[in-house]
């Protein structure tokens, strides 16, 4: 006859087990999680800036999630192609709308990260065309809980005022790549550099070339083409819009300008 196992050593084992099970659970669970870079300052992360306090969770904030472009390898090797004169894709430019078929997230990516927005509960206010981005508005409680960070208010280190970032990375529940979330903070405030006219101090007249100097459209066309006779005559021009100011990660392109780069205007 087989002898019985003693009554508390079993329950012993048990609560080992849930203890063991409750804390590997979250944590495999928290390892699926995609995490993002980039979002914390250095300032955050050695000290520097000291937390004050916490951002209320009711308060609203406009962010924009940012895709990353597909087939970056390709892209590449086309750009170099175009340019190449020895290469029969020479100057064979895209359209904007072939760019974004073969260069931006699939629609059905596109989607996700639309519905997962949404199943968070923020408001998609923008969804443009080349489907790089995805504009949101939500409220802190949301970002929150949708990216797994604490927004806080630091003192900024070196500045007389103070600014909100994420506590830390965010992670998303989301399998489609993200590569940036912009405006989750505001450590970098842009600030005019625009001077005005005054009969006091009237602009002067410059040659361009450098600070001070200012300027001038001369000095484009020389630092790009080495001051040959291009007139402009049916080039196209891309228009950046960088946000953030100090960080590649926040650059946004929207391809329906920047696209025409690579198309060939008539």
């Amino acid at each position: 006859m087989r002898k019985s196992t003693p009554l508390l050593p079993r329950l012993a084992a048990l609560v080992c087990a849930a203890i063991f099970l409750l804390f590997t659970v979250p944590g495999q669970a928290q390892q699926q999680l995609q995490l993002l870079h980039s979002h914390v300052r250095p300032a955050i992360a050695n000290g520097q800036a000291a937390p004050v306090g916490l951002l209320p969770p009711t308060q609203r904030m406009n962010l924009a999630i940012t895709l990353p472009l597909r087939n970056q390898a390709e892209l590449t090797s086309l750009l170099e192609r175009i340019y190449d004169p020895s290469s029969p894709d020479y100057h064979q430019f895209l359209s904007v709308t072939q760019f974004t078929a073969e260069f931006s997230p699939t629609v059905q990516d596109y989607q996700t990260v639309v519905d997962f927005a949404r199943a968070n509960g923020f408001t998609v206010t923008q969804k443009p065309r080349n489907r790089l981005l995805i504009d949101i508005n939500g409220t802190v409680a949301q970002i929150e809980n949708a990216f797994h960070v604490a927004m806080v208010v630091y003192q900024h280190p070196t500045e007389n005022r103070t600014f909100y970032s994420p506590d830390r990375e965010p992670s998303l529940d989301l399998s489609v790549p993200v590569a940036h979330i912009a405006g989750l903070d505001n450590f970098s405030i842009p600030r005019p550099q625009l001077k005005r006219a005054s009969a006091e101090a009237p602009i002067q007249s410059h040659t361009g070339s450098g600070p001070g100097g200012a300027y001038l459209g001369g000095d484009m066309r020389a630092a790009y083409y080495g001051g040959t006779a291009l007139t402009g005559s049916g080039q196209s021009v891309g228009l950046c819009e960088f946000d953030g100011y100090k960080r590649l990660q926040h650059v946004r392109c929207d391809l329906e300008l920047c696209g025409s780069v690579l198309q060939r205007s008539d």
